[in-house]
Parts: C-alpha cells; structure tokens; sequence
C-alpha cells in the first residue's frame, strides 16, 4: 500500500480553506478489507466536514479516513481543514491502522514521510484614518531632505568649492576649461520604513500573556506591510518573538510581494516568549536598521532599552512613531509621534464597524479622534496628534 497526500496551499489566511487529499493506491492482487488513516492537525486548524477526535497529548486533533482496496485500485479522499489562528502549523504526523475481515488481527504502522508546513498570516485590515503620506512615515521621500549624495544619480558639475570631495572632481571639465569642476549629484532620498514589532505583550513574565494584544499587534505590523509595499516602499521588522529563525527574526528593508510573504511569515511565527528585547535584535543584525529609515514600533509595552534606542535612532535623523496597541492609555513619550490604534486592531469602537486609529489631544491626556493633518516641514505637529 503506498499513501501520497498533498496540500492545496501552503499559507493562508484566518478563515481560509486549506484542502489535503489522500491518495492511496493497493498494488498487490489481494484486497485490503479495511484501512484506517490517522493523520495529525495541530490545534487551531478546524477539521471540516467530519467530527474530529481530539488528542489532548499532542495538542490538537486528527482527521480520520477510513476505505476498503480493491485489488490494484487507487482512490483520493479530500478532506477540508479552516484556519482559524494565526501561526505556523506543522503536518506530517501519520498512522496506519489495517488487519483482516473481521478485525483478528490488526496491525498498526507510521509513515515516515516529509512533514510540511502551512503558515497562517495575520489579518490585513485597511489603513483607515492611517495616511501614510500626509504624516511622512516612509522616510523622507516626500519631504526630499537631503541625506546623502547618491553617486548613482548624477545631475551636472559646478565649480569647485572649498569642502568639496577630491574624488568628484570632473577631470575632463576641468581640463577643457582650465578651472576645477566638481561632479554633483542628487541627494539620496529615504524610501524605507522598519517595523518594530513587540511581542512582549504585559510588564512582568507572571502576568501570562495577552492574546488579543500579541494578535492585534501581528495584525498591525502585517497591515502596515501590505500598505507599505503596495505603495511602493522598502519595508523591514525587527520582532522578538521568533525563536531558532533569526532570518525570520529580523528581515532586512526590501520590497515587492516576495518581501510581502516573507514579512508575513515572519509575522505568522510570532509567539508570546521572547528571551531579547527589540533593541537587541536590530543591533545584532547588520542592515537591519538603513541610514534615514522610519521606524515604527508597534506593540503594547515599552521596555527602557528599546525606548532609549529609539532615542538614539530619533537623534540620528531617523522619524520614529509609536502606534499603541495595547489595553492601558498611550504612553507618554514627548520625543515621538504617537498615535492609538487600539480602535482599529484591538478595541473596536462602540457602533462602529471599521474602527479608525485615535489620537491625542492638544493637552496629550485627553484622547479623542481627529484628522490627521501634514507636520510643517521638519517638525512634528503635536495638536494632530
């Protein structure tokens, strides 16, 4: 007897069908009076269409099949499993279980065949209230202030002034005009943004963890991604909730659906232990913070290490906003931009099917929706927010 099964997808999102179908082929000239295919589905896959045996040792339940062989028959059996969480699933655990006409003598087996994974994203939601141009969280690109000459862009020469780089000199300008001429070039613009995504979801480890702020959080990260590469954009995260993947961990800016889906998978492995703060992750990976990148830090807690280097990062050049999802009030943290967005991903407003991200007031206490209006160049501006 030989059993092949495969799967319709290998990622998915919350609510998404996955369909696994089993093929089993006989292929001696006697019959297989009844076999029976146990196949392991971790806990937050629901097995459709079938009632599923729960196994409380393994943490989760098993998809049941049960046929007779003909002779040299094969025959497919589907069955429909529904995402309902987020995370990276893990199938492969198989057994076997056949035996004679009347059940005499049974006899139990397991396939050792390739396990595989199914990752389940967070959900994306609209950005509603969220305008990414009008606040400038994608770097510097709107605003064009100059960061660095980008030797790839030329746009002319002028005459050499005193601090100019030796290196720039354009020789043959100069020799044709018996005066030094300077290369020059177009500044450098910053169109990258890094996500600090805080999976640290209470203050001290005995609280236990929340779940709908870890997920709104996910939800958050995930839906800032989309938007962001959908417009065209560089997008990184920094995260510290991904244990024995540091790949996955900390990705590198970059952009298109290839970087959408590693982001997203990255997000998927998320979970409520982290052992390093966020500050150490960026540090530990080289390239994971770009000169001029935004940065946005998701999350509903705050530790002093992250914060201070966010600090650091603000004095450098780098704009830093703090979107807040967690179940206390904002913060209060006078250095950066803030913004609510417990509305949207985690406390949904009273009548309200949408949600959209609150802001503070003029006062920085009182919390209340407004619009949000474009900072004058090079500040921030606070009575938006």
């Amino acid at each position: 007897i030989t059993i092949d099964r495969t799967c319709s997808r290998d990622h998915a999102f919350q609510s998404d069908e996955i369909e696994i179908t089993f093929t089993i082929e006989n292929n001696k000239p006697l019959p297989v009076p009844w076999l029976e295919i146990n196949e392991y589905v971790p806990r937050g896959m629901l097995i459709e269409g079938q009632k599923a045996v729960e196994q409380s040792y393994l943490g989760g339940a098993e998809i049941k099949v049960s046929t007779a062989l003909r002779p040299y028959e094969r025959v497919r059996i589907k069955r429909k499993l529904v995402a309902l969480s987020r995370g990276k699933y893990r199938l492969g655990k198989t057994r076997l279980r056949s035996g004679d006409l009347f059940g005499l003598y049974p006899a139990d087996a397991s396939l050792d065949h390739t396990a595989w994974s199914i990752y389940v994203y967070p959900r994306i939601q609209p950005l509603l209230g969220f305008s990414l141009a009008a606040q400038r969280p994608i770097g510097d690109s709107l605003a064009r202030h100059h960061l660095w000459d980008d030797p790839s862009r030329p746009s002319g020469v002028h005459e050499y002034r005193p601090g100019d780089p030796i290196k720039n000199i354009d020789w043959k300008t100069t020799a044709r005009r018996n005066e030094i001429f300077v290369r020059q070039f177009d500044p450098s613009v910053s169109e990258q943004i890094v996500i600090f995504a805080e999976a640290i979801t209470t203050n001290v480890p005995w609280e236990g963890y929340r779940s709908d702020v870890l997920e709104g959080t996910m939800n958050a990260a995930a839906s800032i991604s989309s938007h962001a590469i959908e417009l065209g954009y560089k997008v990184g995260l920094v995260t510290n909730g991904v244990s024995g993947s540091a790949s996955h961990a900390v990705v590198t800016p970059g952009t298109g659906q290839d970087q959408l889906t590693v982001l997203l998978e990255s997000l998927a492995m998320v979970h409520p232990i982290a052992v390093r703060t966020l500050d150490e992750m960026a540090k530990n990976r080289r390239g994971a913070i770009p000169p001029g990148s935004s940065l946005i830090h998701v999350g509903g807690t705050y530790h002093p290490r992250t914060i201070n280097y966010l600090l650091e990062l603000k004095s450098l050049g780098h704009l830093v906003i703090i979107l807040h999802i967690g179940r206390e009030d904002p913060p209060q943290f006078p250095e950066f931009e803030i913004r609510d967005g417990r509305s949207l991903f985690l406390l949904p407003l009273e009548g309200s099917e949408d949600g959209d991200f609150r802001r503070p007031s003029e006062n920085g206490r009182n919390w209340k929706e407004s619009e949000m209006q474009a900072p004058v160049e090079g500040t921030i501006n606070r009575g938006s927010q």
